[in-house]
């Protein structure tokens, strides 16, 4: 069975100051900020934004023990605490509802927990006259199916609430932010099942939501970036309904050995280090916080199974063939995981899928989540509008 809804972050009064600490250095002049930043910090030719420099350091001096030498508990707690600190004001909508996905029926191991965004309607002005009567709520919607981030492990519906509301209001598209089954209380394939039956859920109740069958797309970052490109493989891969686009932010794509260049580049730092991989990895594979743990699983089968590293699928070209879905896909370039989102656009591209492919060579992961600073907002505006593009989303 699927874990019970996630519960808002209630931060702790010496958080609430660090946060304003925080908030008030960004309204500072740019100039003024960098001056805090310090020295620029560059590597392969891409400065790091002295916001996100300067929220290293506040992660620094707050975050105590690294994610990866902590309980899972304290993990998970900590990435809260992390993602409410950066996420901003939350964006208006015009409702958030809990819904309950019928797992069992799409895949999955029972009901999924989820919590469904509607937009605010949109005035237009036509021929003149201002009304809402283009967007009215009985219009069909462009709908995003919503994996959050935090390694199969950590992170849930709530850590990524101001992702969903971003996407949900400037879009103005239904958001369905997923609460999906997190290791290492349920390991691989769980996530993947439940990500699969939650697309497949959205699209067979599309007319009751109110939602466009053929203009739902799948998204997530990092962990949630590997089950989007999972979910448009695997619908792909066995028929019926696909996704209309992919959205992958800083997706894990690739747990193969060797690791790429950046793994060492960038293993430690820059938030995501190699190590929290290394733990991410072992806990969503084996249920265990290192991979020695579990003698009876055979490692390498498993980090090439397409279902874990889809830059590993053997069958592209009959994916492409079956109409694999077109992707946007946008890297952070202080990130262990650049060169693999790199690789894996490449892939598709080559194979024939229209891709689009954002390098931010200033950004860390995630930076989608950090929507208090500048860098956040602008990678947010720029996947928004590629969305509403492919989508067709009439322009605001």
């Amino acid at each position: 069975m699927a874990e019970r809804p996630s519960t808002p972050y209630r931060p702790s009064a010496a958080e609430r100051a660090e946060r304003r600490a925080f908030e008030a250095l960004l309204a500072l002049p740019k100039s003024a900020r960098k001056r805090a930043a310090g020295r620029p910090h560059v590597v392969d030719g891409g400065a790091l934004d002295p916001d996100i420099a300067t929220g290293l350091k506040a992660l620094g001096r707050v975050g105590g023990k690294e994610l990866d030498e902590r309980t899972v508990d304290d993990a998970r707690t900590a990435l809260a605490a992390e993602s409410w600190m950066f996420a901003g004001e939350p964006a208006d909508v015009a409702s958030v509802e809990p819904v309950t996905i019928d797992g069992a029926a799409h895949g999955a191991d029972g009901d999924i927990p989820a919590f469904l965004y509607r937009p605010n309607p949109s005035p237009v002005t036509v021929v003149g006259k201002h009304t809402d009567a283009a967007r009215s709520p009985s219009t069909a919607r462009p709908c995003v199916v919503y994996f959050h981030g935090g390694g199969w492990v950590l992170g849930s519906a709530q850590t990524h609430d101001a992702v969903a509301r971003a996407l949900c209001a400037d879009g103005e598209v239904v958001v369905l932010n997923v609460d999906y089954r997190r290791a290492p209380e349920h390991v691989f394939p769980a996530a993947v099942d439940d990500a699969v039956a939650a697309f497949r859920w959205v699209h067979a109740n599309a007319e009751r939501l109110g939602i466009d069958p053929e203009r739902i797309a799948v998204a997530g970052d990092s962990a949630g970036g590997n089950l989007s490109a999972v979910v448009a493989q695997e619908t792909t891969r066995h028929g019926g309904p696909k996704p209309a686009l992919q959205m992958l932010f800083v997706p894990v794509t690739d747990l193969t050995l060797p690791r790429s260049d950046s793994y060492e580049r960038f293993s430690s730092g820059y938030f995501l280090t190699r190590a929290n991989m290394d733990w991410y990895e072992a806990t969503y594979l084996t249920g265990s916080p290192t991979l020695g743990g579990s003698s009876d699983v055979d490692i390498d089968a498993l980090r090439a199974d397409p279902r874990v590293s889809p830059l590993r699928a053997t069958d592209l070209d009959a994916l492409v063939a079956a109409g694999l879905p077109p992707a946007y896909v946008a890297v952070a370039g202080f990130d262990p995981l650049r060169d693999e989102g790199i690789a894996y656009a490449r892939m598709l591209e080559r194979a024939g899928v229209a891709t689009t492919l954002r390098v931010h060579t200033d950004a860390v992961h995630p930076f989608i989540n950090i929507l208090a600073t500048d860098l956040g907002r602008r990678c947010m505006a720029e996947a928004v509008g590629a969305m509403r593009t492919a989508l067709g989303v009439d322009p605001a």
